[in-house]
């Protein structure tokens, strides 16, 4: 054993990594599952005692009365019940820090900051791997999120929406899509980030941020949140999101193991697809509240058996995709 972590220290690693990963992702999932409804159910008394503790402070009586309008518009933005109260103000500030979180990323990248250092490390520890049997499933993976799967899945959702009658929900996934690839393609522009020395399928594009881990969060996000929106199962809607973050985490990785990009550029991809998903979520919910997607239709059999055809399409369209395209790339 100590002889085979010596020989491939990489393998090893990558591996440690993947289990960890999948470990705490099965933990959180098993917790949410067992306490995530009383976790909830907790958190709502605790907002309420909150929204009361506050509404009694001095300086809320005080501009209660010296201010009513102001009141009134702090006290919309945290009510329950409609969009534009705590929905909104909730998708807001997610969305600010998100690009907290990227302005301060692309800061440590332009001033080469320590994570700079991380991603050299990371390049050249995962360099050693390009002649490892695990690159064609890496190049599988990595492959579900490229340009062609995407607008085999965007056709696929505009069919399933239109039998469904739900054909708001494509407008919010081409938002999340869209959105998100244009600003990675300006960005791209902007940096003009050079990708690792030893890429292993040749890319034109610049390195910062990642498309595909913009993708992978843009797109299979909004996949999951249109099955735990579809879903009355509790469950159901924790599994979908721990096997949505998975897939995400493993399209970043990907690009990672086969020197496509650095880990700043996966992080800076994730961040950038969260945005766009997170504003695509806000208009579904206002679309949702405005009477215009019904979440509660009831599936026939047919409609069903169609969403595991898509799903096998996709896999397949995948294989092929990897087969044809990406894997002559080696040579």
């Amino acid at each position: 054993m100590i002889a085979l972590i010596e020989q491939h220290p990489q393998l090893v690693s990558l591996g440690m990594v993947l289990i960890l990963t999948m470990a705490l992702l099965w933990l959180i999932q098993h917790l949410l599952i067992r306490y995530g409804k009383r976790l909830l159910a907790l958190l709502s008394r605790g907002e309420l005692w909150l929204r009361r503790h506050i509404a009694r402070l001095s300086l809320m009586v005080r501009i209660q009365h010296k201010y009513p309008a102001l009141f009134g518009f702090i006290t919309e933005r945290f009510a329950r019940g409609h969009f534009s109260g705590l929905i909104l103000t909730v998708l807001t500030l997610l969305n600010i820090y998100v690009l907290a979180l990227f302005a301060g990323l692309v800061e440590d990248v332009v001033e080469a900051d320590s994570i700079v250092t991380t991603d050299l490390f990371v390049s050249q520890h995962m360099s050693v791997l390009q002649d490892s049997s695990i690159v064609p499933a890496f190049i599988f993976i990595t492959s579900l999120g490229s340009t062609p799967v995407t607008c085999l899945i965007i056709l696929l959702m505009a069919i399933l929406c239109a039998v469904v009658r739900q054909p708001y929900i494509l407008i919010g996934l081409l938002i999340s899509i869209i959105g998100s690839t244009t600003f990675t393609f300006l960005s791209k522009m902007v940096f003009q980030r050079a990708r690792p020395i030893d890429i292993l399928l040749m890319e034109h594009t610049y390195s910062f941020p990642s498309g595909h881990a913009t993708i992978s969060i843009a797109l299979y996000g909004f996949l999951a949140y249109m099955a735990i929106r579809f879903s009355q199962s509790f469950i159901r809607q924790v599994r979908t999101l721990s096997l949505a973050i998975l897939l995400c985490l493993l399209i970043g990785l990907s690009r990672i193991v086969l020197n496509e990009h650095y880990l700043s550029d996966i992080m800076g991809g994730f961040l950038v697809g969260t945005l766009w998903l997170t504003i695509a979520i806000s208009l579904m919910e206002w679309l949702t509240t405005r009477g215009k997607i019904n979440w509660r239709i009831v599936w026939s059999a047919p409609q069903r058996y169609m969403v595991w055809f898509s799903v096998v399409a996709v896999l397949v369209a995948t294989f092929l995709y990897a087969t044809i395209y990406q894997f002559p790339l080696l040579g």
